[in-house]
This record gives C-alpha cells, sequence and structure tokens, in this order.
C-alpha cells in the first residue's frame, strides 16, 4: 500500500492556526498564504488488497492538481545548502541529497498530531534523541510508544528510507502506528504536519508523501486524506484507520525539499 503523491508544500514558519474543526476526521484544508504552486500529476491507481485494506499505486504524469504554499530558503550558512543527487545511477556524479538529521542548522522535529481540541498538539524531538533514531519494537503500548493520542493509539516516529524501513540516515521521516478503534470512532493517526526546525528559527513541511499504509473501516476514502499531511495548514489532517485485526501497522512517510529532494517526476 504505497503512494508517492508529488505536491508543493514546502512552507515556512507557520504563524498561528485558523478555526477548529471539532472531533478525529479529516478536514478540509483551509488557505494559506503564499504563491500557488501547480503540479500535474496523475491520480494513484487503487486495488483490494481484502477487507478493511486498501493498496495506492504509484502515480504518474497527467491530471492536474493545485496546492497553495509558502517557500522559505533553508538556512545553509552552517554548510553547503541543499543538495541533489538526480541521477539514477550510484556513480552519476551529481552531489548527494542529505541525511535528515545532518541538515545544516537542523535544531529538531516536530509532528503535528490531531487529537479533538482546538489545534494539534506539537511533539518536539531533538535531532539525535532517542526517539529519532530507533524503531520501537512491536507491540507498540503503554509505556512503549512515542506519541500517544486517544485511548489505545500509540506512535513511533523514525528516520527512515521512502518505503518507511527504518534508517538512521535516511533522507525521509516516518510516523507509524496502532489505533484500537473501529466504526463509529473515527480512524486513527491524525497527522497535520511534519515540521523541520532551523537555527534560523524557520520551519520546513513535507514537500511529498513518499508512501503510507491505511487500515481498517474508519480510513478517509480513498487515501485517508493523506495530502493534508502536506498541504501546510495545521487545521487540516489525516485519517488513517485503525490495526484491530491487523499485525500492520498505521504509517504516513515523508519527503523534505532539503533532505530528499523534488518529489519525484
Amino acid at each position: 500500500m504505497r503512494t508517492t503523491i508529488a505536491t508543493g508544500a514546502l512552507v515556512a514558519i507557520m504563524a498561528g492556526c485558523g478555526p477548529a474543526d471539532e472531533g478525529r476526521s479529516s478536514a478540509e484544508s483551509g488557505p494559506t498564504d503564499g504563491p500557488a504552486t501547480l503540479t500535474n500529476e496523475d491520480g494513484p491507481a487503487l486495488t483490494d488488497d481484502g477487507p478493511g485494506t486498501t493498496t495506492v499505486g504509484t502515480t504518474g504524469g497527467g491530471s492536474g492538481s493545485a496546492t497553495t504554499a509558502m517557500t522559505t530558503a533553508v538556512d545553509d550558512t552552517t554548510g553547503p545548502g541543499i543538495l541533489f543527487d538526480l541521477g539514477d545511477e550510484p556513480d552519476a556524479g551529481g552531489p548527494m541529497t542529505y541525511p535528515v538529521r545532518m541538515l545544516p542548522g537542523l535544531a529538531s522535529i516536530t509532528f503535528y498530531e490531531r487529537t479533538g481540541g482546538v489545534a494539534p498538539d506539537a511533539f518536539e524531538f531533538t535531532v539525535d534523541g532517542p526517539e529519532l533514531t530507533v524503531r520501537l519494537p512491536d507491540p507498540l503500548a503503554v509505556g512503549n510508544f512515542d506519541i500517544d493520542g486517544a485511548a489505545g493509539e500509540f506512535y513511533d516516529v523514525y528516520y527512515s528510507d521512502e518505503d518507511g524501513t527504518f534508517n538512521l540516515d535516511g533522507r525521509y521521516l516516518t510516523i507509524s502506528g496502532t489505533f484500537s478503534q473501529t466504526l463509529p470512532a473515527g480512524g486513527g493517526l491524525n497527522l497535520a504536519e511534519i515540521g523541520l526546525n532551523f537555527q534560523d528559527a524557520s520551519t520546513e513541511f513535507g514537500n511529498y508523501v513518499a508512501s503510507y499504509v491505511i487500515l481498517g473501516d474508519n480510513a478517509a476514502q480513498p487515501d485517508g486524506n493523506v495530502q493534508n499531511s502536506i498541504d501546510g495548514d495545521l487545521q487540516t489532517h489525516t485519517t488513517m484507520g485503525n490495526t484491530v485485526g491487523s499485525t500492520e501497522r498505521l504509517r504516513i512517510t515523508l519527503g523534505f525539499l532539503s533532505s530528499s529532494g523534488p518529489p519525484p517526476g
């Protein structure tokens, strides 16, 4: 159940939040200041993996969609700046992208998770702290989690490859977890954004969804509203479902312009 969704959602410092949406269902995107960034991508192909599970295929190029974003330059005073390796071969000779934790000037990383209320909860972790540098063993539970939400909702955050595999020097960030409530409860893993916080007080949000997993009967269809995690709006969020009867975790893996480069074409 993996997809790559290209979008322009690199965002500068967020200044406040708009009116709240109540409950755990995903909200519509609110307005955001800044220039409009247009992408031209096909929608994902859907296949059925069985009850309560949706698989979303890789996107291609075609139909258009628009995302509003604000952009800012990442502080590169402590290093060589943003580097991209867009070659297909390992010896292509281009400069390499950065592991997230080695980004120049990166001070901390914040995961914005929504569990009701007027705004998401901000869970901030240091770059080399025990939360991001370790993938917790299963099962996630009381005493074994990085983030907790509603009853029976536990999450693990870590550096990863684009498919969500733990990698200390990964170019991506992953949040994965479990939620033990089915319908009529709303779905879990309600991620508003992941923010890279730099020493110059700027914040960069994810610019594309590298892959994800939705499960259960209360995931927002067809994709958990996963693009809400990269729209630059803290008042919108994903709704990825539940893990009742599953051994797999809910998951979202995001790329960032500064670490993994532009979204793949």
